[in-house]
């Protein structure tokens, strides 16, 4: 199969551009002080289910699982800023997840594995990698929470080039009230 009949996709929460703005706020002073290689705000996303390299049969199995998916809106606290150090990223998330964030993640995972999706055995963490290759230099500070209303979730394609990465949202699903 040549790499034209695949593409790389994942699931995610995309903020809207205020929820972007409101990120980039609380996060300018710590990232710029911090060496590493920043996540464009464009890119920012917090990842549900990452597919990887899949053809059109795969990704017709997986928006027909999207269809399915019964999820109510929620609200998510991002009131987190932390570091992984092994994959030296450093992430604004939640402290806490929501039960229908839990839910829906749960629904998506066990859809996807009628499509040969194998979801990752790691608990899910809602974050938002702020930073690739950081390098740590102090305690991060705290953050005030930020509150963010999230009503749909979406199918993202991502683009690998000399860039990097660049990703674009293909399809949405709205939640239920």
């Amino acid at each position: 199969m040549s790499n034209n009949s695949t593409e790389r996709l994942f699931f995610a929460l995309w903020p809207d551009d205020n929820v972007r703005q409101a990120i980039n706020e609380l996060s300018q002073p710590v990232l710029s002080d911090m060496s590493g290689k920043i996540v464009p705000p464009e890119n920012w996303h917090i990842t549900l289910a990452f597919l990887g390299e899949i053809d059109r049969q795969v990704k017709q199995c997986v928006q027909q699982v999207a269809t399915t998916v019964q999820a109510s809106r929620f609200s998510l606290s991002l009131d987190k800023l932390d570091y992984w150090a092994k994959p030296r990223i450093l992430w604004l998330g939640a402290s806490e997840t929501p039960e229908a964030l839990q839910g829906l993640v749960a629904t998506l995972s066990s859809g996807l594995q009628d499509c040969g999706y194998r979801p990752d055995t790691r608990p899910f963490q809602a974050h938002f990698t702020l930073m690739r290759k950081a390098a740590r230099t102090k305690t991060l500070p705290p953050v005030t929470p930020l509150a963010w209303a999230v009503e749909d979730f979406c199918l993202v394609r991502s683009i690998l080039d000399f860039k990097g990465a660049r990703y674009e949202v293909i399809e949405r699903w709205a939640f239920g009230a």
